[in-house]
């Protein structure tokens, strides 16, 4: 599936410029600037919410509060349009960003009179690289038909757990680096024509995340039965939205 998107996207950029007619005039190379915005995810961690279930069902007899499961994601985007050209009918941008999203949850265990807190932070890093095409509706609003990207994906799980005997911080990080795509539509309304614009994107995004160790090499085991051990820390990926501001420079 990564292949067809990027073979769709090389193709789309060698063979638009020569054919589409550009509208000439100041920034008629087109234009280059930044971007950054508020991201949502949706995802699919099958490993970390058996480790969650688990987590319940094993001290069950002294939760105060539960362990809940794991699956909306959100954060912060931010990035660069390498070149946006508009054309009479048609524009296209080559952009690539980094996005950091982030899910937290907490649960309180009453094993004795001492209450222990274990607190699960999870982050997930997204470096991505793409295109998207579009066409204008108004003056001052476009609609982006196709907008896809290539994400290179990481994730970190904090877990800090705190007691009357101090508090223990163990960080795992994926043992590696895995690949994904995103695949959307949205629209751009311009603030100030061609300089500042809010973007809004609605997205599939797929990415999967295999396994997770600790800075000392140990795996994060989901269950005490090796079997389910097997599955993914992070299975797939799911619906996301992107609330964005472009600010952009004539080439």
């Amino acid at each position: 599936m990564i292949k067809i998107f990027r073979n769709i996207f090389v193709i789309l950029l060698i063979f638009s410029f020569p054919i589409l007619p550009q509208a000439f005039g100041f920034g008629c190379f087109g234009f280059v600037g930044g971007f950054g915005g508020y991201s949502y995810q949706q995802y699919k961690p099958a490993g970390l919410n058996l480790f969650v279930s688990n987590f319940n069902t094993t001290n069950s007899e002294y939760i105060d509060k539960e362990l809940s499961e794991f699956n909306t994601a959100t954060g912060y985007r931010f990035g660069i349009n390498f070149f946006r050209g508009k054309f009479t009918s048609l524009f296209i941008t080559a952009k690539g960003y980094y996005q950091q999203i982030d899910e937290n949850h907490v649960a309180d265990i009453i094993p004795t009179a001492v209450t222990i807190n274990y607190d699960y932070d999870l982050k997930i890093k997204n470096w991505g690289i793409g295109v998207d095409v579009g066409i204008p509706i108004t003056n001052y609003l476009s609609w982006k038909i196709l907008d896809g990207s290539i994400l290179i994906n990481s994730a970190k799980l904090t877990e800090t757990i705190n007691s009357s005997q101090g508090t223990q911080v163990t960080n795992y990080n994926n043992d590696k680096t895995q690949l994904g795509y995103s695949i959307g539509s949205g629209f751009i309304l311009e603030l100030v024509k061609d300089y500042i614009s809010l973007e809004g994107v609605a997205s599939y995004t797929q990415f999967s995340i295999d396994k997770m160790k600790s800075e000392e090499g140990a795996d994060f085991l989901y269950s005490p039965d090796k079997n389910l051990n097997n599955e993914k820390f992070i299975k797939y990926g799911g619906f996301n939205a992107v609330v964005q501001l472009n600010i952009g420079f004539p080439l």
